[in-house]
């Protein structure tokens, strides 16, 4: 009973299912797309690539900083941000060079939202999506809304936007899956569990070098598996 609660998964039986999808996909069509990306895609433009899809993330990390009431996290992605605009944002312009302010910061809603004392819900396995909860959902949707990015552009640069950057992070992570499915005896227990873990780190924003494995295909998320600054909450 108490590793049930602790894993927060009432919908395990519909949720693995939908994990079976997810690895299919993952296995038929992303997989070979990330490798062929890795291997054959121009090496001078994928730092570029990357660096647009952080920078793309910054304005919601300063509205979600602003409303954790972190205003040093909301200073340092509104400089970063206007820091690359004259590099069409595909810079990677930081307000110092210290490794502080190297580091990548990322706010988003279901981040808000448990910062303002919201449990993270039960969890989720979305068709494509991958490891959520239901906070983390609600999250996402207000998120949808309140991007800048999408409020200018129409939604197929959304969706756009999304591909790529679900290819691009799965290209840096094979190997990492590869090595959790050998090693797992049950490899979506090791996503739930890795989700949470990463998840958690994200919240609290502490360091963490959790990557989380396929099949999140995650085309929602875009932000780095790098270091988070030290929590000020």
């Amino acid at each position: 009973m108490a590793e049930f609660q602790a894993a927060n998964d009432p919908f395990e039986t519909a949720n693995r299912l939908v994990f079976s999808f997810n690895v299919a996909v993952d296995n038929l069509i992303l997989q070979p797309i990330a490798v062929t990306y890795r291997d054959l895609g121009p090496e001078g433009l994928k730092p570029a690539i990357r660096n647009l899809l952080y920078n793309l993330t910054l304005p919601l990390t300063f509205l979600h900083s602003l409303l954790q009431g972190n205003m040093e996290r909301a200073d340092l992605a509104a400089q970063r941000f206007f820091l690359n605009l004259p590099t069409l944002l595909l810079g990677d312009v930081t307000p110092a060079q210290t490794e502080e302010a190297k580091k990548r910061i990322y706010e988003d809603g279901g981040q808000t939202l448990q910062a303002w004392g919201a449990g993270s819900g039960p969890y989720f396995m979305l068709p494509l999506l991958g490891p959520s909860s239901g906070t983390d959902r609600l999250g996402t949707v207000a998120d949808y809304f309140l991007d800048l990015v999408n409020a200018v552009t129409e939604k197929e640069v959304a969706i756009g936007r999304a591909v790529l950057g679900a290819v691009e992070e799965r290209s840096r992570n094979l190997d990492m899956v590869r090595d959790t499915q050998a090693k797992s005896v049950d490899y979506y227990s090791a996503v739930r569990s890795l989700y949470r873990q990463r998840r958690a780190a994200e919240i609290s924003n502490v360091e963490s070098y959790l990557r989380m494995p396929a099949p999140t295909i995650a085309l929602d998320n875009e932000r780095e598996s790098a270091p988070s600054e030290p929590s000020s909450r």
